[in-house]
């Protein structure tokens, strides 16, 4: 038997999602392993918070069908990981699952917040950004810290590269 992967990140939001997953689950399968995507599951017609939930509900039961998780952590609307993509990682960490993340370019936190939102000098010495928070996550680290630490402390890896990368590392 296969052993599943969920493929997380903000690709649910492309105009050609579906394509895009069917392209992915084809190259998981050419590694040898099972691709699931968020919009596996039961169909649903709901709408409105009730629609919400039963996403909610049947992207959690998806990762629990799941051994690991691969998850896109580029920056999304901003210089941080998608929202969604944030939880399905810490998700996955709670329930023992291994995870693996990538990036295109896996540089520190610091540096990409600082090319993508506008900072400025504060007299503590690090940058405050315009809502008034201090820059100051510089532990070396490519992503937020808890994503990057619930990635490597479930036993998986962040990788600079892209998810045929990631593919090509697991064992």
């Amino acid at each position: 038997m296969r052993e599943k992967i969920y493929l997380a990140g903000p690709e649910v939001f492309l105009p050609e999602t579906h394509a895009y997953f069917r392209d992915a689950k084809l190259l998981c399968n050419s590694f040898g392993f099972e691709g699931i995507s968020p919009f596996d599951g039961e169909p649903n017609q709901a709408l409105g918070i009730k629609k919400a939930d039963f996403i909610f509900q049947n992207n959690c039961n998806l990762i629990d069908s799941c051994g690991l998780v691969i998850a896109n952590c580029n920056p999304f609307r901003g210089a941080l990981i998608d929202d969604g993509t944030a939880f399905e990682i810490g998700y996955a960490f709670a329930n023992k699952k291994r995870i693996y993340g990538f990036l295109k370019n896996r540089i520190p936190l610091l540096e990409s917040v600082k090319k993508t939102i506008e900072t400025r000098e504060h007299t503590s010495g690090f940058r405050i950004d315009g809502q008034g928070y201090l820059v100051n996550e510089n532990f070396g680290n490519s992503i937020n810290l808890m994503m990057e630490m619930a990635i490597l402390n479930s036993g998986g890896k962040l990788i600079e590269g892209s998810l045929s990368d990631v593919l090509s590392i697991l064992p």
